[in-house]
């Protein structure tokens, strides 16, 4: 799976997406429905909190791990205080106490999920996943993710772990504060420059002021759940 690079830019777009859509808070809704009021609960990878932060009004305290600088500052910036943010490799991380539940939302790769599950949760695993090919913003029609919710249930179907799944979809368009900005925006994603007249063939005018232009996009997602202390040890 490639690198997101974090920016000031797709920090400010993520930011600006995660206040005018109830994707966050309907994932955490859907995480916590399994989980007790006393969890504590690992997000590995987790970005800029905007998940940890919904989750952490369902459960006791929330650990968010990042490598970039910039998303972890986010974290400590937006996110409530039973909400921790670390600095470090999450493949490398070996906790003093596992945790009771471990979120991985679109992250890490298939052949990832179970050493990281042994390593960090006492508890459940739930894996977020695309149940998509097709690449979200990118404007190339050939991209596509690299990791989708099927490979991860073979990976755990090859490991005879039992599991639940559930499919599901959920709006995560971004709005747009103006057509320079969504040409910026597109650029990022599609890896090479768009162009206004480009970019502005796929906005909505909204009566927003803010926002007076709206990306939609409808995601298929996937969440795979399961027991860690059924899984295997290595």
């Amino acid at each position: 799976m490639s690198e997101f690079v974090w920016t000031d830019a797709s920090i400010a777009w993520m930011r600006d997406a995660a206040k005018k859509s109830r994707y966050y808070p309907s994932l955490a809704e859907r995480i916590s429905a399994y989980l007790t009021p006393s969890a504590r609960v690992f997000d590995a990878g987790g970005g800029m909190g905007d998940l940890a932060r919904w989750l952490s009004y369902h459960v006791e305290h929330v650990t968010v791990m990042e490598r970039d600088p910039k998303a972890a500052a986010a974290v400590r910036e937006h996110c409530p205080q039973n909400v921790t943010a670390m600095l470090g490799d999450v493949f490398t991380y070996l906790p003093d106490r596992q945790f009771d539940a471990l979120v991985l939302c679109f992250f890490g790769k298939a052949s990832e999920i179970l050493p990281l599950s042994r390593e960090l949760s006492s508890g459940k695993t739930f894996v977020i996943q695309s149940a998509e090919a097709e690449s979200g913003f990118s404007l190339d029609p050939k991209a596509r993710h690299s990791e989708t919710i099927l490979d991860a249930e073979l990976a755990l179907k090859a490991e005879k772990v039992s599991y639940s799944k559930i499919l599901f979809e959920a709006e995560h368009g971004q709005p747009i504060r103006s057509r320079e900005d969504a040409a910026a925006f597109f650029s990022h994603y599609t890896k090479r420059s768009v162009s206004l007249e480009e970019a502005a063939k796929q906005l909505i005018p909204t009566n927003d002021d803010e926002f007076p232009y709206y990306i939609p996009r409808k995601r298929k997602l996937g969440m795979l759940m399961f027991d860690a202390l059924r899984v295997g040890s290595r």
